[in-house]
């Protein structure tokens, strides 16, 4: 026992004789940068996220995961970093049809939809319904959801500037476009009406919001908007993401109509020229992507029936091409 005392009584003394030349311990080894993000919607001001995703690429470290952040609502919020160098990439995640893949590199996060058909877009039958000629081999896509991304020039944070603040611009990464058929006769003796266009952009690439390479179909509902007007919405990724380089698609709208008598009819026109057209003067807060096709009289005949009320049932669908000038 003695022992034990005067070894416990020897180290305090040897502890203490040492305290000056001891350097104080550091126990804050949190290094992490406070990151304050702020989302400008100016560019996109018909917008409202209700969530939005943030990825985070370390550049100096190509191959690490991105950091992930997820805010509730579309005005941003506070992440943390490591200190580094870092690229951010924000995107609403409000989304049901949009896929990812690429997610490992800024560079290659593309957005895309899965593969659908005529019968699912239109809701009109369950099976057979025809395709634009030519484009039969074309994938069918879910049409989008409306989507915004945005990319952050990159920031510095590091040990001594702790906190660091950003304002990201999100621009439209799909894009509306509305089909509007004005003294279309007749439409009271319709079922059912509704669309698929051809030659549109499969997905989209969240960096640049420049469309992918390829085509797709996309097929959607419409609605009778008044005795003679027909109208139908619907997001796209784009079209013709190289036209510069000569590589125009063409597009060729289908719409499809379910009379009264059960007879099913499809009217097909080439609307390559107005899906080109552009703006001479945009407006700079409008997505200038946006497509609004504007077409007459589309020829919905009477439905069919006898004396007796009867309404024969016809099968197949009794095809349609319509002039450009329609």
């Amino acid at each position: 026992m003695k022992v034990y005392l005067a070894m416990t009584l020897l180290t305090v003394l040897i502890l203490s004789s040492c305290k000056a030349e001891l350097r104080d311990l550091c126990y804050d080894h949190n290094h992490w940068n406070n990151v304050d993000i702020r989302f400008d919607w100016q560019h996109a001001p018909e917008a409202d996220a209700k969530g939005m995703s943030v990825l985070f690429y370390n550049q100096q470290e190509p191959g690490r995961e991105a950091e992930r952040y997820e805010f509730i609502g579309h005005q941003g919020g506070q992440a943390r970093l490591l200190p580094g160098t870092w690229q951010a990439l924000a995107y609403n995640n409000d989304t049901e049809a949009i896929l990812y893949r690429g997610s490992e590199s800024i560079n290659t996060l593309e957005a895309y939809t899965r593969e659908s058909s005529i019968e699912e877009g239109t809701q009109l039958t369950r099976a057979g319904m025809p395709r634009a000629t030519g484009t039969e081999d074309e994938p069918v896509i879910l049409e989008p959801d409306p989507l915004w991304g945005v990319a952050s020039e990159p920031i510095e944070t590091n040990t001594e500037k702790k906190d660091v603040s950003m304002t990201l611009l999100p621009t439209a990464r799909a894009h509306r476009m509305t089909i509007t058929i004005h003294n279309v006769p007749n439409l009271q003796y319709t079922k059912g009406v509704a669309g698929s266009i051809t030659g549109l952009a499969p997905g989209v690439n969240m960096l640049t919001g420049e469309p992918l390479e390829g085509t797709a179909t996309e097929a959607f509902v419409g609605s009778v908007i008044d005795e003679t007007t027909l109208q139908m919405h619907l997001m796209i990724f784009g079209h013709c993401p190289h036209e510069t380089a000569g590589s125009i698609h063409a597009h060729k709208l289908v719409i499809y109509a379910i009379l009264a008598d059960n007879s099913k009819w499809y009217y097909t026109v080439d609307v390559s020229n107005q899906m080109h057209s552009k703006s001479p003067d945009p407006d700079p807060t409008v997505d200038d992507d946006e497509v609004n096709i504007e077409l007459e009289q589309l020829p919905i005949p009477k439905p069919i029936t006898n004396g007796s009320g009867f309404q024969p049932t016809i099968d197949g669908w009794q095809s349609v091409d319509i002039d450009v000038n329609m």
